[in-house]
């Protein structure tokens, strides 16, 4: 249906979905006179809201879906809270305990609607030890030069120091579906090194052409910092060494490329390639634009989950595997690990880590999992795939394979619930499952399950 411009509709909110919004319920279906408007009597897929209140959405039709914004609470819930300036935090308008429990209804629905069994009672999602300033990587924006808002919510307090001058960069993030870039004075989920590397970007200046800033902070608040420009290396060196003089440890250069992240590599521009951060019983080492779980502290948690789960193995495969993480929890009680993974600077860091380590059991292998063949003599495989879960020919790998014992870690429930229910038609079986929450005030969840033949 065409669409001239959003219509306003009163909705009752329901239940959660996946992706961070609610099914809106019209209020109103059968009011009024003349034409339908967008959302009237249908369901709304609505951004903003909390299960059980009315609202006033803004409504558009888009591909015959309607779409919904919040743009007034008619009668709010008890567990409304006041919202974040940052537009990435799609729950962060919901009280932490409520939040938990909309996030374990969404993985008990997908689990539901893709078919998985042996579900039994789901335990509580576990918490992230940290509500805010849990994130050891952040990627914010550079915004338009205005007023940076600021980032704790609630009103603004009543007199008190002189504000800070305007930053010469301004940061933040676009809103979803949107290439506007909300500036932001901070990031509250930011540790306490990407919030001093923040502070220092929008301070120092950032030359023209950067588009984005991708930070790393460790816990023990040395940060990493990529410039992601269109420019050239000798444009940022002067602002690259200005950085690492106001406390950066290292800085480079990350071609922007709008086709994806970090397509053109990293180029050194001063300081520091690398640090180590701590995830469970183990270090890693990190770049600015590697991957790595941004909250260290619940990753952990898991990681040490996951190794008491896994039985020995006589040989464990980490596939997904980064710089090896998994695999060096699995190390101590598997006579042989092999990480799989294909991105080539996280092999090289992972060799450097297990050797480290003193893991001379660990072997790190440069391989797309989609071409594994799992080994004969594998008995345990771990897998922590990228959102779109595992691909068809890794699920037929798995399945062709002689392990007994799979423990899938997963950062999206619907992919996790689907790659779950077909592997449990292969003739897996579903023993353990426990969700936690990496990334407080947004709609994402990590799962960790554990299958078994």
């Amino acid at each position: 249906m065409p669409l001239e411009s959003p219509a306003l509709r009163e909705l009752l909110v329901d239940r959660p979905v996946h992706g961070g919004r609610f099914v809106g319920l019209p209020a109103d279906a059968t009011a009024g006179d003349g034409p339908a408007a967008p959302g009237r009597g249908q369901v709304v897929l609505l951004a903003g809201g909390i299960p059980g209140e009315r609202v006033m959405a803004s409504v558009e039709l888009r591909k015959g879906v309607a779409f919904g914004e919040v743009v007034e609470v008619v009668a709010a819930s008890a567990d409304r809270v006041p919202t974040p300036a940052h537009p990435g935090l799609d729950l962060g308008h919901v009280a932490l305990a409520r939040q938990l429990m909309l996030k374990h209804e969404v993985l008990l629905d997908a689990a539901r609607r893709a078919g998985v069994e042996q579900l039994g009672d789901v335990p509580a999602v576990v918490p992230s030890p940290l509500a805010w300033g849990y994130r050891n990587a952040i990627q914010p924006a550079v915004a338009p030069s205005a007023p940076a808002s600021g980032s704790s919510p609630g009103p603004a307090s009543a007199p008190g120091p002189v504000p800070a001058p305007e930053p010469r960069t301004p940061l933040g993030y676009r809103r979803p579906g949107a290439h506007e870039v909300v500036a932001l004075a901070e990031d509250p989920t930011a540790n306490a090194a990407c919030a001093a590397a923040w502070a220092a970007a929008a301070s120092v200046g950032l030359p023209r052409g950067v588009r984005e800033v991708a930070i790393r902070g460790n816990d023990a608040g040395e940060a990493l910092l990529a410039l992601i420009a269109t420019g050239e290396a000798r444009d940022a060196l002067d602002t690259a060494h200005e950085l690492v003089r106001a406390g950066v440890a290292g800085v480079a250069l990350a071609p922007y490329d709008p086709r994806g992240r970090f397509r053109g590599g990293t180029q050194r521009l001063a300081g520091a390639r690398s640090l180590q951060q701590r995830y469970g019983d183990v270090d890693v080492t990190l770049t600015a634009t590697a991957f790595g779980q941004p909250n260290p502290a619940a990753a952990g948690a898991l990681f040490r989950e996951l190794a008491a789960w896994a039985p020995p193995a006589r040989h464990a495969l980490d596939l997904y595997g980064g710089n090896g993480v998994i695999g060096l929890h699995l190390a101590p009680q598997s006579e042989r690990v092999t990480v799989v993974e294909i991105d080539r600077g996280a092999v090289e860091r992972g060799r450097v880590d297990a050797q480290r380590a003193g893991a001379a059991n660990v072997m790190h292998l440069r391989l797309d999992a989609r071409d594994l063949r799992v080994p004969d003599d594998v008995d345990l495989v771990c897998v922590d795939p990228p959102r779109a879960g595992l691909a068809a020919a890794t699920r037929q790998a798995l399945v062709d394979s002689r392990a007994r014992t799979l423990i899938y870690v997963s950062c999206d429930v619907a992919t996790w619930a689907r790659d779950a229910a077909d592997l449990q038609r292969a003739g897996f079986r579903l023993d353990r499952l426990r969700p936690y929450d990496f990334q407080p005030h947004t709609h994402h969840l990590e799962v960790l399950s554990l299958l078994t033949r």
